[in-house]
């Protein structure tokens, strides 16, 4: 009868051995040439390294074209409808249509009075709240102890913390929510971010 030993080496221990013999005595890849989806040549080197054959700009380029092509960012309108003299003062109302795929849920602008020489006289705000879309809505703004002939320009600022489609009120972009305003233009006064 026949004595079996066995061998202090585990049968996946040879066999991985098996393999790294077989990987030693294969021969060495050489460098090869293949294009990207946008049809640039790329020389993908035994190494492990890779660069273009084009003379084209790397990256940066690219990067260009892209922003150059995105779609600009859809805006609300906020127009001036009416500017008046009231008791002690001069009075804006001002609508905001929302032009915009979804609700604006709350957004609060501020509006600041310029005098002749671009002098601040005072800000005021307005909230602009539950506008779904295609709705308009109007809200005055009053500045007191000035005249409407002596407001040379309605500056629109602020509105940050607004919630209105993917911004919310903790959304740290200062400036995100203005950008989504468009001022439409006016003869009443300058009108302006």
């Amino acid at each position: 009868m026949a004595r079996m030993t066995h061998s202090p080496y585990s049968s996946s221990a040879l066999a991985g051995a098996f393999v790294l013999l077989a990987l030693a005595a294969a021969p060495a890849r050489a460098d090869f040439e293949l294009q990207d989806a946008g049809g640039r040549r790329i020389l993908l080197k035994d190494d492990g390294t890779w660069r273009y054959l084009d003379a084209q700009a790397p990256a940066a380029a690219d990067a260009a074209s892209a922003a150059a092509s995105a779609p600009p960012l859809a805006q609300a309108e906020l127009r001036i409808v009416r500017k008046q003299d009231a008791p002690g003062g001069c009075r804006f109302d001002i609508a905001l249509k929302n032009t915009l795929p979804y609700e604006i849920r709350n957004v609060v602008p501020e509006f600041s009075a310029f005098r002749s020489g671009g002098v601040l006289y005072t800000t005021q705000t307005a909230a602009f709240i539950g506008i779904k879309p295609g709705d308009e809505l109007t809200r005055s703004v009053r500045f007191l102890g000035i005249r409407c002939a002596e407001i040379e320009k309605l500056q629109v600022q602020g509105g940050d913390r607004c919630e209105a489609g993917d911004l919310e009120r903790f959304s740290a972009s200062k400036g995100a929510c203005l950008a989504r305003l468009k001022l439409m233009p006016t003869e009443l006064v300058q009108f302006e971010k």
